[in-house]
């Protein structure tokens, strides 16, 4: 579901992800995969232990995720009562036959809600949950195969509206690195990489060094690219085999340079100098030449 509120005029890609096993309950309320941010960030919400909290994670591969940070999820009072405001239904955009459902918050603010039945039986009642307690203070308690399409806000001095109208299956897997999440929530996090550091890794994982025409911003921009790879492999080497990380790391390169090309971020100087010391090191990544720790 896309969510757009014309109030701050800011839009975000919300994506129910569920775990295969239904161990890992998650939902992305802003999920960032084009080429216009050197990390690939989202954010999501995870249940652990009773508590829903608010994770700040990093995307890697188009496909796995590990938390960069967290806090613990809560809403102020949420409006959690709709009543059905008339027999009559509504028509917005594709979606036909909707029920407006109203509410008035304690300081005068109504809400109307229009909300279409979709007809597949799945409940989509814990994303709106999540997402529009937190950030409107509203629960639509939504029945099955219910969605909100359309709201409007009408406060004392002005007026609102918000769209959940773009709706698309993901047809790929995202992996949560289970173990890692809860181990940074649980404050545990310097056992959790000293227990899953893998026995071997590339030498530029441990040790590295550039060559003298290499300036200051390159150097911080290659030192950028090897983190992201290094925690990469830490992270998945379990998951992935030696060819699948020697193919990420080319497509990684590739993405960066698209992104330093149109930030201006690295000029053509800097960019020759960026691929001439990555295209050295990846003589480093066949196995063989793994360094063990």
């Amino acid at each position: 579901m896309t969510f757009l509120s014309e109030a701050d005029n800011e839009a975000g890609i919300s994506v129910r992800f569920n775990s295969k096993d239904k161990s890992v309950p998650v939902y992305s309320i802003s999920y960032n995969s084009e080429k216009k941010y050197i990390r690939n960030t989202i954010n999501f919400y995870y249940a652990y232990r009773k508590n829903i909290y608010r994770m700040d994670g990093l995307l890697y591969n188009k496909k796995y995720v590990s938390g960069n940070g967290f806090r613990t999820y809560s809403a102020e009072s949420p409006i959690r009562y709709f009543k059905k405001a008339s027999d009559t239904l509504y028509e917005y955009q594709s979606f036909r036959d909707l029920e407006k459902r109203i509410a008035t918050d304690k300081d005068g603010t109504k809400i109307e809600l229009f909300v279409a039945n979709l007809k597949d039986n799945i409940d989509y009642s814990e994303p709106a949950l999540f997402y529009l307690s937190e950030h409107y203070g509203i629960s639509p308690g939504l029945g099955k195969g219910e969605i909100v399409v359309y709201a409007n806000y009408t406060f004392s001095n002005n007026f609102s509206s918000g769209d959940y109208v773009q709706m698309k299956d993901i047809d790929e897997d995202i992996y949560f690195n289970k173990e890692q999440i809860e181990a940074l929530i649980d404050d545990q996090y310097r056992e959790f990489m000293t227990k899953t550091e893998p026995d071997k890794k590339p030498i530029y994982c441990s040790v590295t060094s550039f060559g003298k025409n290499t300036d200051e911003k390159t150097t911080e921009e290659l030192n950028d690219f090897l983190g992201n790879i290094c925690e990469y492999y830490e992270l998945w080497n379990k998951q992935e085999n030696n060819e699948s990380f020697k193919t990420y790391f080319d497509s990684e390169i590739k993405r960066r340079v698209e992104i330093y090309k149109n930030n201006d971020t690295l000029n053509e100087k800097q960019l020759k100098t960026y691929l001439e010391e990555l295209n050295q090191l990846k003589s480093q990544n066949s196995l063989e030449n793994f360094d063990y720790k």
